[in-house]
C-alpha cells in the first residue's frame, strides 16, 4: 500500500492556497479558497491535514564530540576528580541526566582522556 504524498493544496483558478475546514451540513471535510468561492470535497485519502513526527536521539547522539571542548571557557571545570588515563588533577565535565541518573562526562586537561561517572 503506498501512502499519497502529503502536501498542500492550491486553488485552481487563482493559484491561492487551499484550506482545510469541515462542512457540517454534509459531514465532511473539504478545501476552500479564501478569495474565491472555489472549494473542492477532500479524498478520504485527505483526511489526514496535519503530522507530528517525534524523533528521538540516544545518549549517544546527544553527546557529540567537540572539538577542543577543554579550551571552551564556558564548560564548568573541577579538580576534584583525578584521570583514570594519566592521573592529573583537572577536567572539564557536562551532566546530563540518563537511565542510570544524572551522568557526569569528563575530559581531563592534560591527555583529552574522556570518561564518565554516575552520580
Amino acid at each position: 500500500m503506498s501512502r499519497k504524498a502529503r502536501g498542500l493544496k492550491f486553488c485552481p483558478e487563482t493559484n491561492d492556497l487551499l484550506y482545510p475546514r469541515e462542512n457540517k451540513e454534509q459531514r465532511r471535510l473539504e478545501y476552500y479558497c479564501k478569495n474565491c468561492q472555489h472549494v473542492e470535497a477532500a479524498e478520504t485519502a485527505d483526511y489526514c491535514v496535519y503530522v507530528s513526527e517525534t524523533t528521538t536521539f540516544s545518549a549517544a547522539d546527544k553527546t557529540q564530540e567537540v572539538q577542543d571542548v577543554i579550551a571552551d571557557p564556558t564548560l564548568p571545570r573541577t579538580k576534584d576528580v583525578r584521570c583514570p588515563s594519566c592521573n592529573h588533577n583537572e577536567a572539564v565535565f557536562v551532566s546530563a541526566n540518563t537511565e542510570q541518573g544524572m551522568t557526569l562526562y569528563f575530559n581531563c586537561v592534560n591527555c583529552r582522556h574522556k570518561w564518565r561517572d554516575y552520580v
